[in-house]
């Protein structure tokens, strides 16, 4: 288990990060998953949970890689806690976003009943071509940790 300090200091940490462009055809997939209403002819803009799929896909790491970031594997059973997105455009199809992502915070908890825990928020943004913030997203990991490994 990676000690406090050690997990503080993946603060700040940059990942990779990559380029992303929202085809049609993905929106569309995801209107009809939710029961969407689908979109007008001619309109470009993006169902809001897409920018979740777009931003998690592009970080430039598998997430495998993520949770070995944080001294953790899919075995070990991580979770998505909590995930939220802020607008400050809408997104659009056929527009290629620059992505990046840093861990902004990672915090230690003890529950009752399910012990020791990691909370791993990272902040992903997606910029436009003129470098304009389009959007952020904030997952937060929730890594179980057993103690004494």
């Amino acid at each position: 288990m990676q000690t406090e300090d050690e997990q503080s200091g993946l603060v700040g940490h940059r990942m990779p990060g990559g380029r992303a462009r929202i085809e049609p055809y993905v929106d569309w997939l995801v209107r009809d998953v939710v029961g969407a209403p689908q979109r007008a002819s001619g309109d470009d803009t993006v169902h809001p949970a897409v920018a979740f799929l777009v931003a998690q896909g592009n970080v430039g790491l598998e997430l495998e890689e993520v949770f070995a970031l944080f001294g953790a594997s899919s075995q070990d059973g991580p979770l998505l806690g909590e995930w939220t997105v802020d607008f400050a455009r809408v997104l659009r199809t056929g527009v290629d976003y620059d992505v990046s992502c840093q861990v902004e915070r990672v915090v230690r908890k003890r529950g009752a009943r399910t012990g020791v825990f990691d909370l791993a928020t990272v902040e992903i943004g997606l910029d436009a071509p003129d470098g304009a913030r389009h959007a952020t997203v904030r997952p937060t990991y929730v890594f179980p940790r057993r103690e004494g490994s």
